[in-house]
Order: C-alpha cells, then sequence, then structure tokens
C-alpha cells in the first residue's frame, strides 16, 4: 500500500466520505413538493427517458412564486408532462427560463426499496421540477457537448432503421448508453442470468474500442506517441458521447493512465490507475460512493488486480495443459470477479444466479465481435445503409445466442438464489478473509490455505441471510394495503395492492420479501376483495416463476354470501393453481410463538358493504399484540364482538375514513399505536379528521405510512414498534 500512495489515499477518502454520510448526511428532510415556482439556469445535459425528453439544469436560481423566496435547486432535472414539447427547441449551452411546480425527491419508504434522493444526489441533482412554460433567454450553445448528443441520437435512428427494435434497443444501450429503447424484458433476462453488465458501456466496451483504435493507428497510421494522444482524445469524447456513466468514466481514465504509461515509458500499475480514476470521481461525486454502478465497477476490477498475482503463479500449470488450461485459466477468471463481486450484487439486488460464472464464461468471447459489428455496422450505415444493415446483422444472431443462454439457464433449477440483503460486518468478514486467503496463499504457496479459505468463505455466506424472530411490517404502497409477518423462517402477507403505486407488486412487495431473503410465502390472507388490497397479490401469483417467489396457499374470508370481485378473484388463484383456504371466526394459524387468530367474519355475516366482511386477524408473538381489519368499517367492527383490549398495534380500517373506527371499538380495542396506509392526496380525503381526532384524543399514537414509509413491529429481546423513516439511518 506504501509503495501505491493512491491507493492509500482512495481508501481514505472512501474511509472520510462514508464516515460524513453516516453523522451528517443520512438525516431526514422534510419534502417540499407541488411549489410553484420560477427558475433560471443553463442546460447542461439532455436525456431521453421514458417521458419524453428531460433536461438537467445546473447554476439554477429558483424562486417560490407564492412567497417570493429562493428555493434550493443548485442543479435540477426538468420534466414535460404536457403534450407542447416544450423542449424541443433547447440546446445543451442555453439559458433558459422556467415556470412549473417544485419538488424535492422522495427518501426510501420500505425495506428494499428505491431511494430516489440518494440516487439524484449522488448525481449532483438536488431537486425536480415540472414545467408548464420555458422561454430561452441565452442562445448560445455548447457546440461539443451539444453536437455529441445530436451525434448518439443519430446513430440510434440509424441502428432503428436498418435493425429490429428490440436488438437496436440493446445494441444501443451497449455502445451509445442510450436507454430509453432498451426492452424491460431483455434487460431483466440479461440481470437475472448475471450477464447485466453487458448493457452498461464498462472496462470490456471501452478496452475493446481503445485497444483497437490504437494498435490499428500503431500498426498502420502514427508513431507510437501520437498514436497514444489521438486513442486518449477519442476515448474521452467517446466518453463525453455516452454521457459518461461512472463506468465509462473509470474505464477511460484507466485505459488512459496506461496509454500514458506506454508514452511516458514507465510501468502501468492497474490499482495505481483504479485509485486515480476513483479519487477524481468520488472529488466530482461523493454520493457515487453508495451507488451500485461505482461499487460494482471497482470492486470487478479489484477482483481482476487481487487474483492477478494468483493467475500469475498458475500460469505455467494453464500453459502445461493446453486449451484445457486455456478453459481452466478463463474459468478462475470469472470465479475470481464473482467472488468479489458477490457481496455487493447481494447488498444491493438481495439475490444472484448461481450459473454467473457460467453464462459469462459462454457469452464473453463473442463480445469483442458484438462490439466490433456495432460500433462499424452503424457508423457505416450513415454512408451506405444496406452495407451497415448487412453488418449489423452479425449483432442480431449473436444477440439471439445470448437470449437462447440465458432461456437455457433459466430453466435449470436452482437459477437464483435469494439470500436477501447481508449486514454490514459480515461483508467486511467477507472481504477480511478472501484478502488474507489471498495474501497467505501467496506468501507460502500451500494448497491447503485455498480450501480453508474457501471454507471460511462459505460458513460466512451461511449467515448472510437475514434473521428474524418476528417481525410485521405494514409497507408503505400508497393508496393501498399490505403487511409482511415473518416469524423464524415462515413468510405471511395480508393484503397487497394499490390504486396509485404501478406493479406494486414487483416493487414493494416483492423487493421487500427479497431484502429479508424470502423466496416463499406460506400463506397471503385476503382480507376482501378491494384491487387496492389484491392487486400486488395478484401480480406476485401470475409471476410467481419470472420473479423466484412463490405463494404456497391463499386464504380468503368463509362467507356464504360473496360478491362478484370475491368470485373472480378466487378463480384467478386457482388459475394460477395456487391452494386456497377460507377462514372464518374462531379459526387460528400457529407457529411456534405465532398465533393468528380469525375475529372476523363469521360464514353466516350478512354484509351491506363488502368492505364489512373483511377478514379480521388478531396476531399475537409472546407479549406483542396486533389487531388488522382490513376495509372494515363501523357495522364490521360491532359484529366482531368482545375482544380483550390492550393491543400493542392497531392496523385501522378502511385507510382511516371516517366510516370505520367507531369509538366504542376504539375503546375495547385500546391499542397504543395506530397505523393507517394510505396515499399522499388521494381522491378520497383517506385518513379524515374525524378519525385522527378519535386516536389524538384517546391518547394513541398515530403512524401513517404517508408520512413515516413502512412501519414495524417487531419483537428479538422485547417489543419494539417503530416507523421506517422515522428510523433510518441510511446504511453505509
Amino acid at each position: 500500500m506504501f509503495r501505491r500512495p493512491l491507493f492509500a489515499i482512495f481508501l481514505l477518502q472512501i474511509l472520510f466520505i462514508g464516515i460524513w454520510y453516516h453523522i451528517f448526511g443520512g438525516e431526514e428532510t422534510p419534502p417540499q413538493e407541488d411549489i410553484p415556482v420560477e427558475c433560471v439556469g443553463r442546460v447542461e445535459e439532455i436525456r431521453i427517458g421514458a417521458s419524453g425528453i428531460v433536461l438537467v439544469l445546473s447554476d439554477v436560481k429558483a424562486k417560490n412564486k407564492e412567497k417570493s423566496r429562493e428555493v434550493y435547486a443548485d442543479r435540477c432535472i426538468v420534466y414535460d408532462f404536457s403534450d407542447k414539447h416544450l423542449f424541443s427547441s433547447s440546446k445543451i449551452g442555453n439559458t433558459i427560463h422556467i415556470q412549473g411546480t417544485y419538488f424535492t425527491f422522495e427518501t426510501v419508504s420500505n425495506p428494499g426499496g428505491f431511494d430516489e434522493d440518494l440516487y439524484y444526489k449522488s448525481q449532483g441533482i438536488n431537486a425536480k421540477i415540472i414545467a408548464d412554460s420555458l422561454e430561452i433567454v441565452n442562445d448560445r450553445m455548447d457546440p461539443l457537448r451539444h453536437g455529441l448528443y445530436l451525434l448518439r441520437q443519430r446513430a440510434m435512428e440509424q441502428l432503428l432503421a436498418v435493425m429490429e427494435e428490440r436488438d437496436a434497443g440493446v445494441l444501443g444501450a451497449m455502445i451509445l448508453g442510450e436507454k430509453s429503447y432498451l426492452p424491460a424484458d431483455r434487460k431483466e433476462q440479461f440481470q437475472k442470468t448475471g450477464i447485466g453488465h453487458l448493457l452498461a458501456i464498462s472496462g470490456l466496451h471501452v478496452s475493446l474500442l481503445g485497444a483497437g483504435l490504437f494498435f490499428f493507428l500503431r500498426s498502420y497510421c502514427l508513431p507510437m506517441r501520437q498514436a497514444v494522444v489521438v486513442t486518449v482524445v477519442f476515448l474521452f469524447l467517446y466518453g463525453q458521447f455516452t454521457g459518461f456513466p461512472v463506468a465509462t468514466e473509470r474505464a477511460v481514465l484507466m485505459m488512459a493512465c496506461g496509454l500514458f504509461a506506454r508514452y511516458t515509458g514507465r510501468c502501468y500499475d492497474a490499482l495505481s490507475a483504479m485509485a486515480l480514476s476513483g479519487i477524481i470521481t468520488l472529488l466530482q461525486q461523493p454520493l457515487q460512493l453508495f451507488q451500485c454502478g461505482f461499487i460494482l465497477s471497482y470492486t470487478a476490477i479489484a477482483g481482476i488486480v487481487l487474483f492477478s498475482p494468483v493467475m500469475k503463479k498458475l500460469s505455467p500449470y494453464f500453459k502445461k495443459y493446453g486449451v484445457r488450461g486455456k478453459i481452466l485459466q478463463a474459468v478462475l477468471s470469472s470465479v475470481s470477479v464473482f467472488l468479489v463481486t458477490m457481496p455487493v450484487m447481494l447488498w444491493f439486488f438481495y439475490e444472484i444466479s448461481p450459473y454467473a460464472i457460467l453464462a459469462n464464461l459462454v457469452v464473453l468471447p463473442l463480445l469483442s465481435l458484438l462490439v466490433g459489428a456495432g460500433v462499424f455496422g452503424c457508423i457505416l450505415s450513415f454512408f451506405w445503409k444496406a452495407a451497415g444493415g448487412f453488418l449489423l446483422s452479425t449483432v442480431h444472431y449473436i444477440l439471439r445466442f445470448y437470449e437462447i443462454v440465458c432461456l437455457a439457464l433459466e430453466e435449470l433449477p436452482g437459477r437464483s438464489v435469494v439470500t436477501g440483503r447481508p449486514v454490514l460486518e459480515l461483508i467486511l468478514l467477507y472481504y477480511v478473509v478472501l484478502v488474507g486467503g489471498i495474501f497467505l496463499y501467496l506468501k507460502w504457496e500451500k494448497i491447503w490455505i485455498a480450501f480453508v479459505a474457501g471454507i471460511l468463505l462459505a460458513e460466512t455466506l451461511l449467515f448472510f441471510s437475514p434473521s428474524v424472530s418476528f417481525l410485521y411490517i405494514q409497507l408503505d404502497v400508497g393508496q393501498g394495503d399490505c403487511a409482511v409477518i415473518m416469524c423464524g423462517e415462515k413468510t405471511y402477507l395480508i393484503d397487497g395492492g394499490s390504486t396509485s403505486q404501478k406493479e406494486v407488486g414487483k416493487y414493494v412487495i416483492s423487493k421487500c420479501l427479497k431484502y429479508y431473503g424470502r423466496s416463499q410465502v406460506d400463506a397471503v390472507f385476503i382480507t376482501h376483495s378491494d384491487a387496492d388490497h389484491t392487486n400486488g397479490i395478484l401480480e406476485l401469483a401470475i409471476n410467481q416463476k419470472d420473479w423466484g417467489i412463490k405463494i404456497q396457499k391463499i386464504i380468503m374470508p368463509k362467507i356464504q354470501k360473496t360478491d362478484d370481485g370475491y368470485k373472480r378473484l378466487y378463480r384467478s388463484f386457482q388459475s394460477c393453481n395456487i391452494k386456497i383456504n377460507r377462514m372464518r371466526r374462531g379459526e387460528r394459524l400457529s407457529h411456534g410463538g405465532l398465533c393468528i387468530r380469525c375475529v372476523h367474519p363469521t360464514p353466516d355475516y350478512e354484509w351491506e358493504s363488502e368492505n364489512d366482511y373483511s377478514l379480521t386477524l388478531d396476531i399475537t408473538y409472546r407479549d406483542l399484540r396486533i389487531l388488522t381489519t382490513g376495509d372494515l368499517e363501523q357495522e364490521g367492527e360491532r359484529a366482531i364482538g368482545d375482544l380483550r383490549g390492550g393491543y400493542d398495534l392497531l392496523k385501522v380500517g378502511h385507510h382511516g375514513s371516517k366510516t370505520s373506527t367507531s369509538q366504542d371499538f376504539l375503546a375495547m380495542v385500546s391499542p397504543q399505536y395506530a397505523v393507517i396506509s394510505a396515499g399522499k392526496k388521494n381522491r378520497y380525503g383517506h385518513p379524515s379528521p374525524e378519525t385522527i381526532e378519535k386516536f389524538r384524543n384517546t391518547g394513541v399514537q398515530i403512524k401513517n405510512t404517508m408520512e413515516c414509509g413502512a412501519v414495524l413491529a417487531e419483537w428479538n429481546s422485547g417489543k419494539r414498534i417503530y416507523s421506517f423513516r422515522g428510523n433510518l439511518k441510511r446504511d453505509v
């Protein structure tokens, strides 16, 4: 380390940012939204997103139009959701005046959820604005950056003109950094198989292009030093052309270091080059340290550097066995990267494909041909469309081969292993064992050291899955309802749906389950048939195989009088080949110290509103008591009869509407906490002021998911009830 001062500085920089962020950077700030503003800023970047053209503005001066005071928006992202095409004439470098609505970003509100605030702040973006009007106040533009932006869009148009749209979308992501046309199913397919890194412009792509250009120039056109300069200039232009994502920035800086080492006649040290690129990136954007792209990019390179001395020691054996030795060398190279990046993958995605090593061995040999044919085919299509299309047909067959590989691996047993997010201390222990094992092997060259290190790594991995005694989570699903119950290895859901969040099953429920290492739901309790309680569960049921989450059975209320929604839901679950049980008052489900007892309805209950037959559950674990009521209203509450009060947590019926939680029912239940699941600015006005007032008058502490995020009731060494956002200290 002392012979590599840049690496030591890089480690100190990482340590400083981590400590600083843990102390000062993870605090919650009150969200600001729906603030009418007018602002002036310079167009720094133009992006193409799902909603169309998006602008990134720098040097922004924004003012609250109502209160005539400044709001903080030094660098912001601006959207146009109108049909006015406000951004069509904007160019990079223009100074523009915008009137619109100002928002700050949402912090993560559920376990396993997406932290929008941290993601954008890692890019230096502080706020978002929905534009209502735009005026260009200074039309001076940046000719180089805007020209490269136009060239990228023109190149994407050429790909779409001469290729199938699906293939053009994948190739555009791989060589242009343009992901707006990337098919979502292709992206998921690559990620599940462990080859998602091919869709990012990283070291592999940059090395192929940079090395290819340098050796061509060196061999046929220019002396070595001039070839170095031209190649480095090309690399930086290509980085700017693709938008300079983190992986590309690292690859360009490292390759530039390698080329200038050749220029000056000095030795190239990959570890020092990696450290220099990391220092530069973190000086510009310190919060990139907590983003998946940054960490994966640097750990992958670190894995190659870490294992390179081992590979050198083994090189005589590789040469001795010829072709088999080369295959073994490729396998060990892939294994080395997999071992180093695996904890990072589990930290961010909570699952990993054990076949990723095999997938990379099969697809990587064709990558150079794919990138080369893609780049030259795209360039040729500008001048001779037919010839460019012919060359790009090679890409079609390679991508088709990749798809076949992915489909084949998806059919293998255990294609995905869900472990959940490991604790940081275990990840650090894992890396200590890994690095220590390599160091000791290089020092003494004893094969038993590798075996011992392997055994210790395997034992560390056994503890990666989170351990839970009992945990109840009322998820923040917007205007809807969903609760997760975990007791030991058992997992249960109560409802799961939303009318305000799209694909709530995919992005909220399944993410939470995988965050805790759960790939099986032992039972789903459906309180009643409303979509805001069930559409996410239907998503899970339909996509069990694709998402890797198995539902063992569905439990619905046992009632003689059923509505059309109940019948449709029953048939939908039957079509998914899921066992369906029906539960009535007095029946219970028990596991260990957990008891889930139904207190409503009875089979002969005559309801007027379908909300009133909501399955109402008394959940007990040791001295922790929870009552969940679905959308139960006051008529249904009266049908319950007597309950022994003193609940720790009441899941308030019908999102806190004025038709739920009568004064008598509240007095009977007498909860310490009440959790209300409702969405921001919902059209129903939930929760009602009358219901809130009842809780306040009786001293019940209210937790609303729209403000607190998920609400958790935990029993470990004792019971504890807390809100996710209120308890959040972002993971470092």
